[in-house]
Protein backbone atom coordinates (compact mmCIF):
# COMPACT_ATOMS: atom_id res chain seq x y z
CA UNK A 1 0.00 0.00 0.00
CA UNK A 2 1.28 3.45 -0.88
CA UNK A 3 -0.30 6.65 0.39
CA UNK A 4 -0.18 9.21 -2.39
CA UNK A 5 0.99 12.82 -2.13
CA UNK A 6 -2.57 14.12 -2.28
CA UNK A 7 -3.57 12.47 1.01
CA UNK A 8 -0.41 13.49 2.84
CA UNK A 9 -0.67 17.02 1.43
CA UNK A 10 -4.24 17.32 2.67
CA UNK A 11 -3.19 16.20 6.15
CA UNK A 12 -0.27 18.65 6.22
CA UNK A 13 -2.49 21.50 5.03
CA UNK A 14 -5.10 20.77 7.70
CA UNK A 15 -2.38 20.57 10.35
CA UNK A 16 -0.88 23.88 9.16
CA UNK A 17 -4.25 25.66 9.29
CA UNK A 18 -4.90 24.19 12.75
CA UNK A 19 -1.54 25.41 14.05
CA UNK A 20 -2.04 28.90 12.60
CA UNK A 21 -5.53 29.09 14.10
CA UNK A 22 -4.39 27.84 17.52
CA UNK A 23 -1.44 30.20 17.93
CA UNK A 24 -3.81 33.12 17.44
CA UNK A 25 -4.84 32.56 21.06
CA UNK A 26 -1.28 32.96 22.40
CA UNK A 27 -0.78 36.08 24.54
CA UNK A 28 1.36 38.92 23.22
CA UNK A 29 4.33 40.16 25.22
CA UNK A 30 4.27 43.87 26.00
CA UNK A 31 7.01 45.89 24.35
CA UNK A 32 7.95 43.29 21.73
CA UNK A 33 7.09 43.17 18.07
CA UNK A 34 6.88 39.37 18.15
CA UNK A 35 5.58 36.97 20.75
CA UNK A 36 5.47 33.27 21.54
CA UNK A 37 3.32 32.67 18.46
CA UNK A 38 6.04 33.56 15.95
CA UNK A 39 7.80 30.22 15.50
CA UNK A 40 4.65 28.05 15.61
CA UNK A 41 2.94 30.39 13.12
CA UNK A 42 5.93 30.14 10.75
CA UNK A 43 5.89 26.36 11.12
CA UNK A 44 2.15 26.31 10.38
CA UNK A 45 2.66 28.45 7.27
CA UNK A 46 5.41 26.08 6.15
CA UNK A 47 3.16 23.06 6.69
CA UNK A 48 0.36 24.74 4.76
CA UNK A 49 2.62 25.65 1.82
CA UNK A 50 4.23 22.21 1.63
CA UNK A 51 0.86 20.48 1.98
CA UNK A 52 -0.65 22.55 -0.81
CA UNK A 53 2.36 21.77 -3.00
CA UNK A 54 1.90 18.05 -2.42
CA UNK A 55 -1.81 18.29 -3.18
CA UNK A 56 -1.08 20.10 -6.46
CA UNK A 57 1.54 17.54 -7.43
CA UNK A 58 -0.85 14.68 -6.63
CA UNK A 59 -3.69 16.27 -8.60
CA UNK A 60 -1.43 16.85 -11.62
CA UNK A 61 -0.23 13.22 -11.51
CA UNK A 62 -3.89 12.08 -11.29
CA UNK A 63 -3.08 9.49 -8.65
CA UNK A 64 -5.64 8.28 -6.17
CA UNK A 65 -5.39 8.72 -2.44
CA UNK A 66 -4.10 5.20 -1.70
CA UNK A 67 -2.56 2.73 -4.14
CA UNK A 68 -2.24 -0.96 -3.37
CA UNK A 69 1.05 -2.31 -4.63
CA UNK A 70 1.14 -6.11 -4.91
CA UNK A 71 3.96 -7.81 -3.08
CA UNK A 72 4.77 -4.99 -0.66
CA UNK A 73 5.17 -5.61 3.04
CA UNK A 74 3.10 -3.19 5.10
CA UNK A 75 4.36 -4.54 8.43
CA UNK A 76 7.45 -2.34 8.35
CA UNK A 77 5.35 0.80 7.84
CA UNK A 78 3.00 -0.18 10.64
CA UNK A 79 5.92 -0.84 12.98
CA UNK A 80 7.42 2.56 12.09
CA UNK A 81 4.11 4.32 12.77
CA UNK A 82 3.73 2.55 16.12
CA UNK A 83 7.34 3.48 16.98
CA UNK A 84 6.67 7.17 16.33
CA UNK A 85 3.43 7.23 18.31
CA UNK A 86 5.03 5.28 21.19
CA UNK A 87 8.00 7.68 21.21
CA UNK A 88 5.78 10.74 21.47
CA UNK A 89 3.59 9.15 24.15
CA UNK A 90 6.64 8.09 26.16
CA UNK A 91 7.94 11.66 26.12
CA UNK A 92 4.57 12.98 27.26
CA UNK A 93 4.20 10.43 30.05
CA UNK A 94 7.81 9.85 31.17
CA UNK A 95 9.60 13.17 30.59
CA UNK A 96 9.17 14.41 34.16
CA UNK A 97 10.06 11.25 36.13
CA UNK A 98 12.74 9.81 33.81
CA UNK A 99 14.12 12.92 32.13
CA UNK A 100 13.95 14.13 28.57
CA UNK A 101 17.64 13.54 27.89
CA UNK A 102 17.40 9.84 28.78
CA UNK A 103 14.24 9.42 26.71
CA UNK A 104 15.74 11.18 23.68
CA UNK A 105 18.81 8.96 23.89
CA UNK A 106 16.73 5.76 24.11
CA UNK A 107 14.39 6.81 21.29
CA UNK A 108 17.20 7.84 18.94
CA UNK A 109 19.29 4.78 19.81
CA UNK A 110 16.43 2.35 19.21
CA UNK A 111 15.61 4.00 15.88
CA UNK A 112 19.22 3.91 14.75
CA UNK A 113 19.64 0.29 15.79
CA UNK A 114 16.51 -0.68 13.88
CA UNK A 115 17.69 1.17 10.76
CA UNK A 116 21.45 0.55 10.79
CA UNK A 117 22.09 -2.49 12.98
CA UNK A 118 25.55 -1.10 13.79
CA UNK A 119 25.61 -0.82 17.59
CA UNK A 120 28.79 1.20 18.15
CA UNK A 121 27.97 3.83 15.52
CA UNK A 122 24.38 4.02 16.79
CA UNK A 123 25.46 4.61 20.40
CA UNK A 124 27.97 7.29 19.42
CA UNK A 125 25.51 9.09 17.14
CA UNK A 126 22.64 8.83 19.64
CA UNK A 127 24.84 10.26 22.39
CA UNK A 128 26.04 13.10 20.18
CA UNK A 129 22.51 13.96 19.03
CA UNK A 130 21.23 13.87 22.60
CA UNK A 131 23.95 16.25 23.78
CA UNK A 132 23.28 18.55 20.81
CA UNK A 133 19.52 18.47 21.51
CA UNK A 134 20.08 19.33 25.16
CA UNK A 135 22.56 22.11 24.34
CA UNK A 136 20.27 23.69 21.75
CA UNK A 137 17.22 23.74 23.99
CA UNK A 138 18.85 24.33 27.39
CA UNK A 139 21.66 26.72 26.47
CA UNK A 140 20.73 28.47 23.22
CA UNK A 141 16.95 28.64 23.50
CA UNK A 142 16.89 28.67 27.33
CA UNK A 143 14.02 26.19 27.48
CA UNK A 144 13.93 24.38 30.82
CA UNK A 145 13.86 20.66 30.07
CA UNK A 146 12.77 18.12 32.67
CA UNK A 147 15.90 16.29 33.79
CA UNK A 148 14.21 13.57 35.87
CA UNK A 149 16.84 11.10 37.05
CA UNK A 150 19.65 13.40 35.89
CA UNK A 151 18.51 16.27 38.13
CA UNK A 152 21.55 17.90 39.70
CA UNK A 153 23.97 16.35 37.19
CA UNK A 154 23.16 18.78 34.38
Amino acid sequence: MQIQDTAIGLLLSVLGVTVIWHVGSFPMIAGQNYGPDLFPRLAGIGLLLCGNGLVLRGVRARNGIVTLIPGTDTRRGIIAAVYIVASVLSIVVLAEPVGLQILVFVIVLSGLLAAWRRPLAAVVLALGLTVAFDAIFRLLLRVPLPSGLLEGML
